[in-house]
């Protein structure tokens, strides 16, 4: 495409040959990193990408089946930002990926809506980031309505807004990041009306059959979880992988349990504690973080978990009471996998004190890694 537009000044014959070329391509993948070498690349960028997209014209977007924008400087194209969004969904594109790194902050009192309106669309990824210290939640507002969507990715430290109308079709839904870090959340720099964001957007995800949430999600719904809670059903989800953050710990785990009856993989990362120079380690809280058992046991536990996963776990004791109940009470569990992280190499748990641990399935295999 660098070279279609480049060269269409040389002739009317090169202008020709370059503007069908251009109406074939089936994906528009602009990247401005491609042009850091470049002066003044930030404008020259963006009117690279307005000519590209003048030179197809309306007649030939039912062309296009992915588009992919990365966008390092915002600054004040927003604007530009959303109407390139807006192209993408009108030319019925099945696959949209939009990575956008802002030069100044995200996290200002502005407010701007990208509206990706796009009945075809399977694939949704959303990269989103500032390097400016966190200040302030973003204002900024994605309205997602993609009722075929398949597969959407979420990384978002500058910590949007997300209004997304259910989707019955959703197979995997990856919230790698939703926020700075969880140091901000659990810190309380974040309110608990702020942190509802993520409550409301898993009511759009809740029919994935995966769903993948980070610490940043898994600290923001705990934050919110006393004053907006419950989590909606996830009927249709066959996997779960929880990041379980050291603030909030494990309280979410029973209610995910119990809100999703046809769970068969559960696995469990627990974040590594992390200390910066000359602080004191922070020992959580047992009120906010160790395990509650669920007033009931969840019918994914009786009839259907067949494997479960926990990774990087410090061999404390709220690990042994979690890994005691889910063995005990998982009745068709066939293999639970268990990870130690290096940075605690002793502690209350090992191989040999798990393997005594009654089971409620006589199939269940212990697999230590």
């Amino acid at each position: 495409m660098k070279e279609a537009v480049g060269t269409l000044v040389l002739s009317k014959q090169w202008k020709k040959f370059w503007t069908n070329h251009v109406l074939d391509l089936k994906t528009l993948d602009f990247d401005s990193d491609h042009f850091r070498r470049r002066w003044n690349n930030r404008t020259l960028f963006v009117n690279y990408v307005d000519r590209v997209l003048r030179l197809r014209g309306p007649r030939f977007n039912r062309n296009v089946e992915e588009f992919s924008l990365k966008y390092n400087g915002l600054r004040d194209d927003l604007h530009r930002v959303s109407r390139w969004i807006r192209y993408a969904a009108r030319c019925k594109v099945q696959k949209l990926e939009l990575d956008l790194y802002g030069n100044q902050p995200f996290g200002g009192q502005e407010s701007y809506r990208f509206q990706i309106s796009a009945p075809t669309l399977k694939t949704l990824n959303i990269t989103l980031f500032s390097p400016d210290e966190f200040q302030r939640c973003s204002q900024h507002i994605f309205i997602i309505q993609t009722p075929n969507l398949e597969y959407l990715t979420i990384d978002d430290t500058i910590f949007a807004s997300y209004q997304i109308p259910e989707i019955p079709s959703l197979v995997e839904a990856n919230i790698a990041n939703i926020g700075p870090n969880s140091g901000f959340i659990n810190n309380g720099e974040i309110s608990r009306v702020e942190a509802r964001r993520v409550m409301l957007l898993l009511q759009g995800i809740r029919h994935a059959r995966k769903l993948s949430l980070w610490e940043t999600a898994t600290s923001a719904l705990g934050h919110a979880f006393d004053a907006y809670g419950r989590l909606p059903e996830f009927q249709n989800l066959l996997r779960i992988e929880l990041l379980i953050d050291n603030c909030y710990g494990w309280r979410l785990l029973p209610h995910f349990l119990s809100n999703s009856p046809n769970l068969e993989i559960l696995q469990i990362d627990k974040q590594a504690r992390f200390i910066e120079e000359g602080d004191e380690e922070v020992i959580p809280s047992e009120e906010t973080y160790g395990w509650v058992e669920p007033v009931a046991v969840p019918s994914c536990l009786a009839l259907r978990l067949k494997e479960i996963k926990m990774m990087a776990l410090w061999r404390s004791g709220d690990e042994e009471d979690v890994i005691g109940y889910l063995l005990e009470n998982g009745i068709y569990l066939e293999r639970m996998i268990i990870n130690f992280s290096k940075d605690y190499p002793s502690g209350v748990l090992d191989k040999d004190y798990i393997e005594e641990f009654p089971r409620g399935s006589d199939r269940c295999q212990l697999i230590f890694h």
